[in-house]
């Protein structure tokens, strides 16, 4: 049956994500930032003894945060890399407790200052910090040095060494709120918001502290309230915590759902003797995400979701995660349709986080516990206890995070494939590791990615899905059949694809999805357990793993390194479009469009609300004449075809549309005219494919053939004036230095080929 709708035209009114304003803390200039321009060495077999006390004025200087494997010298270096600078405490921090914070340092740090080691950290991906306020010059400069050693990796994505995030000092009272963690959990059938806040209070003086905490919580419409004060006791010298609960009505909360992301602030001061010593800001928001049966809940709706995994990666900026970056990169997989998925094999950087948080994107966070023979994968390892413990101590309080994930793959190192199992150790690391998160948070999903839950050899005894929310699996080809598989063995619990692919997608802009990936897409629909699957991947992305070409590349992407798009995107963006179909057509003075819904048995299947209807009309020359929207009704999986005609008043001759969510984003496009694709053919000349500036160096990305060997660069202030050149074997991305307001221009040539187009930095 066709549902026939009227139309009106309008002006629309979008939600806004944006989180009420933060709190500023309550001391003023409480934070320095260290970042900037470190001294930099590469070790060999120097003693560290010897580096306490080197001539720092003789040592390279690189940027932190940064990856050392970006800059040309160093791009291939594994082992110990050595940062060293200076600071001066500011004058008014000399009567507070100081600490020094590292947000992310890969792999295995040492931190020294002033000659003094202050201690080791393992984990490359969660922040730490040290006291410093005992060792700590207040009269004189200051010197740290760091060791970072990327010696370690697990999987086939680079593992790119250096301090990669923020580092600061940070002032603060004798007594301190260390953090807060918000939960806020949906009751529906008693109609009520359960609020829960865990303070961790720190006293550093040498007197008990009794103190209160006074919360305040802002909304999204900037109005707010005040749960009660909460009244604590601290010995000297000690740290507690402390749980304050309360309730609000559902109906006076605005829940957080990938569609409409509405946050709240929780400011809390910290008051002693009616002076306030300390503040936290944090965002937060209401939401509920619940495996029932085999299937997957977000705020009492059954939701199917695709998503994407998307490797931190870029041949210029490493693994650091500008903002630049992580925003076009959400925002790109939103308008593929993605939602949900378990993102990386290692915890995500906060602000990827952050903008995950605003945009409404779920995801699943994961240690780098990874593949056959995984050595961290042993019952109660302090090491993989802790690494959990950082990533959700920093990760509580983000309502895009929904579950997290003990590992990859982890399976026997021996024998074949088919036969692949966990090992007892394997099994008894799970099911430890589920129990410890669940110590440390009962509102999130637990889970383990898996490889061998649908082998053979696969049974309750080896495959700990007993204590899992929800089954999540990898499948390179054959996906239907192996997920039947899965279920039939290990049934009563809704099954994600965390992995799904066939082969490498191939080079941009050519490159398409297989014929047999598609099929598998397809077919996985129909399986009512199947909540949702996730491509591998969205990037493609730097590595040395095996069988991976000269170029360091793997070509798993819908986009290449730099983002370029290939074919395939557009193909997975209606695979995973919100609509089953869109389309429009024009019959003399008459328009029709027609929009089918998902079915209930689909994937993606959910709710759409707020869903808008664009479209711009072109007459027989292909200029605009028009353009409009409609607002779409509610949207459910299994609701009516919806037809839509017009008047064609102005003679159009074609159509264009695009189907946009509620927070903006294009999520499928149709027209009444197929247009021609411009692909690009491929030659063998290498395509120089980016130029990004960095300082005083230009960033140059470029593409790589089989036969390619040696690279020459030719490059100028003007595209006739090219007069600096540079040889280099570096495959994939180097860099230059260059004034930084200079204009650039740019060729490159190989040895196997002529010399590319020229290419302007923008």
């Amino acid at each position: 049956m066709r549902n026939f709708a009227s139309i009106t035209l309008f002006t629309i009114v979008f939600l806004s994500a944006c989180s009420p304003q933060k709190k500023e803390n309550v001391l003023e200039n409480d934070t320095l930032s260290l970042n900037g321009v470190w001294r930099f060495f590469a070790s060999g077999d120097e003693s560290e003894e010897s580096l306490l006390t080197a001539d720092y004025t003789q040592w390279d200087s690189l940027a932190v945060p940064g990856n050392w494997d970006t800059e040309n010298r160093y791009a291939h270096f594994k082992g110990k890399g050595y940062y060293q600078r200076h600071f001066t405490l500011p004058k008014n921090w000399q009567n507070k407790q100081v600490r020094l914070r590292f947000d992310a340092v890969y792999e295995t740090s040492k931190v020294w200052l002033n000659g003094k080691l202050l201690g080791i950290h393992e984990g490359g991906y969660t922040p730490f910090e040290f006291n410093i306020t005992d060792q700590v010059r207040t009269d004189r400069p200051n010197s740290i040095l760091v060791m970072a050693d990327n010696t370690f990796r697990r999987g086939a994505w680079w593992a790119w060494g250096g301090i990669s995030r923020d580092v600061s000092l940070l002032a603060h009272n004798d007594v301190r709120l260390v953090r807060q963690h918000i939960s806020a959990v949906p009751d529906f059938d008693n109609g009520v918001v359960d609020f829960a806040i865990s303070y961790k209070i720190e006293n550093n003086s040498d007197t008990l502290q009794n103190l209160n905490i006074d919360p305040e919580i802002l909304g999204p419409d900037h109005k707010s309230w005040q749960p009660e004060t909460l009244e604590v006791t601290v010995a000297a010298n000690e740290t507690i915590e402390k749980v304050l609960t309360f309730k609000k009505e559902l109906k006076e909360v605005e829940l957080w759902h990938f569609d409409r992301p509405h946050l709240y602030v929780l400011n809390s001061s910290l008051v002693s003797n009616d002076q306030e010593v300390d503040t936290l800001s944090d965002t937060f928001g209401i939401r509920k995400m619940e495996a029932i049966g085999e299937q997957l809940f977000l705020n009492n709706e059954a939701v199917r979701l695709n998503g994407f995994n998307r490797v931190h990666d870029h041949r210029l900026y490493g693994n650091t995660e500008p903002e630049e970056l992580i925003k076009r990169d959400i925002m790109d997989i939103k308008a593929l349709g993605g939602n949900f998925s378990r993102i990386m094999h290692a915890p995500a950087s906060e602000n990827l986080l952050k903008f995950c948080d605003s945009i409404g994107y779920m995801l699943i966070e994961e240690i780098p516990v990874w593949g056959r023979g995984a050595p961290n994968a042993i019952p109660n390892n302090p090491r993989t206890k802790k690494w959990l413990g950082e990533m959700i101590e920093r990760d509580f309080n983000h309502p895009s995070v929904v579950g997290w994930s003990m590992g990859n793959e982890i399976g026997n190192p021996d024998g074949e494939w088919q036969d692949m199992t966990m090992t007892p150790d394997q099994y008894n690391y799970v099911n430890d590791m589920i129990d410890h998160v669940a110590s440390l948070d009962s509102t999130r999903l637990k889970t383990v990615v898996s490889f061998t839950s649908h082998l053979p050899l696969a049974r309750p005894g080896n495959e700990p899905y007993e204590k899992l929310d929800l089954l999540c699996m990898n499948s390179y080809g054959e996906t239907f059949e192996k997920v039947g598989r899965a279920h039939a063995k290990f049934p009563g619990k809704p099954i994600f694809i965390s992995e799904i692919g066939d082969k490498q997608i191939g080079l941009a802009p050519d490159a398409e999805l297989s014929a047999g990936l598609i099929e598998q897409l397809d077919k996985i629909r129909t399986l009512p357990y199947v909540v949702g699957s996730a491509l591998w991947t969205y990037n493609d992305y730097r590595s040395d793993y095996k069988a991976t070409p000269p170029s360091e590349n793997r070509a798993w992407g819908v986009v290449d390194v730099w983002r370029n798009k290939k074919n395939a995107y557009k193909q997975i963006q209606d695979i995973y479009a919100p609509v089953q179909n869109l389309a429009a057509t024009i019959d003399g003075r008459s328009i029709t469009i027609t929009l089918s819904p998902r079915n209930k048995l689909d994937i993606p299947a959910f709710r759409m609300e707020g869903y808008v209807l664009k479209y711009e009309l072109f007459d027989t020359m292909g200029k605009s004449i028009a353009k409009e929207q409609m607002e779409l009704p509610t949207i459910n999986p299994g609701d009516d075809e919806l037809v839509f005609n017009l008047k064609n008043d102005k003679n159009a001759a074609r159509i264009d549309l695009g189907l946009w969510s509620p927070m903006q984003i294009q999520v499928r496009t149709a027209s009444s005219r197929e247009t021609q694709k411009q692909a690009v053919k491929a030659s063998n000349t290498p395509i120089i494919e980016f130029l990004g500036r960095e300082g005083e160096h230009i960033g140059v990305g470029y593409t790589v053939g089989e036969k390619d060997s040696v690279f020459i660069l030719k490059y100028g202030n003007g595209s006739t004036n090219l007069s600096e050149e540079k040889t280099t074997t570096l495959k994939g991305a180097f860099k230059v230095a260059w004034p930084p307001t200079e204009p650039f221009f740019a060729k490159i040539r190989s040895n196997a080929s002529e010399w590319s187009a020229v290419k302007e930095l923008e």
